[in-house]
């Protein structure tokens, strides 16, 4: 198929569509310093199929797009091993890939060993290229969702109860763990990851009326979250010197879970507990409390309710689990 478009002024080709009713599209955008604009040309092949389709190999545009701008650089290394477990799976043009051919790589994930939730990230991220390429008219969207995709694994989340928080809260540590404990005792209250918790800075705090509230950049998904703070999670803040730069000291992930195991041990708490415990502490205390999900999920900053009926169907487990150490008297 030859296209041949003709135009009185200089211009380079910006993209090229071909969309599934058989349209080729074509963005040209000007050469010329003075303009900014940008110019279409449209044409419908034959009776709406095209004699000659554009060949674009899957593995090479999940790399193009890997590198893209539309990546942040910390999840380009997800995108990077997918696409090394998709050359080893085996390539083939985007307008060819079938259903079955999806459902064979996952099975192939599987058979590397990997745990499902590897599994279902690399699998997400292929699907969101796919995506890519069907808003790019390359793909027909409605293969994808056929797909039986693996389920999530249900992952174990430990969390202490209030007893246990209080017991950590009575128990003292070393001075030089000060700024460990007031870190995970505002997650406590919080229900900010480790990452926001060490990236937050004074100028994240606003105060408004009587309380403070933080507005931050979540790091894990990129949004702008604005969180009211309960008086117990101003109380770690109001010890701190210095209210320049960020709110807590340069701390390594690993050394603060050494330290959180010792603080627990020694407090007579003998739970698997890491930093991240804290978030689900944080969670499981207001659906203790009967706050309704959907607060739970702003607080949480989950962009999707499923994320915190988790945290439910936990509760629930505790629940009838506290139920069964009843005394049976009517038996």
């Amino acid at each position: 198929m030859k296209v041949t478009v003709e135009s009185n002024f200089s211009f380079s080709v910006s993209s090229i569509q071909y969309t599934p009713g058989g349209e080729l599209r074509i963005t040209l955008f000007s050469d010329t310093p003075s303009s900014d604009n940008h110019y279409q040309y449209s044409a419908m092949l034959g009776d709406g199929q095209a004699d000659e389709k554009p060949s674009v190999s899957l593995l090479k545009y999940s790399m193009d797009y890997a590198s893209s701008a539309l990546i942040k650089a910390k999840t380009r290394e997800s995108y990077r091993l997918m696409c090394s477990h998709l050359k080893t799976y085996g390539d083939m043009a985007i307008d060819d890939v079938t259903t079955s051919y999806l459902e064979g790589f996952i099975a192939y994930l599987q058979d590397c060993g990997l745990k499902a939730g590897s599994v279902r990230l690399y699998f997400q991220k292929l699907a969101c290229v796919l995506h890519d390429a069907y808003r790019n008219g390359l793909f027909d969207d409605r293969i994808i969702q056929r797909v039986r995709r693996p389920r999530r694994e249900q992952e174990k989340k430990t969390f202490l109860t209030e007893g246990e928080l209080r017991r950590m809260v009575r128990h003292s540590l070393p001075e030089e763990y000060g700024n460990i404990r007031n870190m995970f005792l505002f997650s406590c209250m919080t229900g900010l990851r480790f990452g926001d918790v060490l990236g937050l800075r004074w100028s994240d705090v606003k105060r408004r009326g009587r309380h403070l509230q933080l507005e931050f950049l979540q790091q894990k998904t990129g949004t702008h979250e604005r969180l009211s703070l309960c008086e117990e999670a101003e109380t770690p803040l109001s010890g701190r010197r210095s209210r320049r730069g960020h709110v807590f000291g340069k701390e390594n992930n690993q050394r603060v879970n050494k330290v959180l195991r010792q603080w627990c041990q020694s407090a007579g708490i003998r739970k698997p507990v890491t930093f991240h415990s804290a978030r689900h502490t944080f969670c499981v205390m207001l659906l203790t409390k009967d706050v309704p999900i959907y607060t739970v999920q702003r607080l949480m900053c989950h962009t999707d309710i499923g994320s915190t009926k988790v945290y439910a169907d936990i509760l629930t487990r505790t629940e009838s689990r506290a139920l069964r150490r009843l005394p049976l008297l009517l038996t």
